[in-house]
């Protein structure tokens, strides 16, 4: 069944972004969360990759780990902004380097 759903940008955004990272269509993570919230689980996002936050670890988003080479160059923001020149100064010192 196809529907339409009004998601603020900013949301959909960062879902968008966390599902390429993962490899997974937006459609699958909406199916995933739609039949946790009906099961009614516990844990809502388990299947997502998210965990529980370790109380005085740092808020790194989960997904952030597939870049973590490049991790230092974020200075702790991780809006896609900041993750994408991030990405870019750690090229730019890999080429640097070779």
């Amino acid at each position: 069944m196809k529907t339409t759903i009004d998601i603020p940008e900013d949301i959909y955004r960062k879902v968008k972004a966390k599902s390429a990272l993962e490899g997974r269509p937006v459609r699958d993570v909406t199916i995933t969360l739609f039949r946790a919230w009906i099961e009614q689980s516990k844990a809502p996002l388990a299947g997502l990759g998210e965990k529980p936050p370790v109380a005085g670890a740092p808020s790194t988003p989960t997904w952030f780990a597939s870049l973590r080479k490049y991790a230092h160059n974020a200075r702790g923001r991780y809006d896609m902004g900041s993750v994408r020149r991030s990405i870019a100064r750690g090229r730019a010192s890999e080429e640097r380097l070779s």
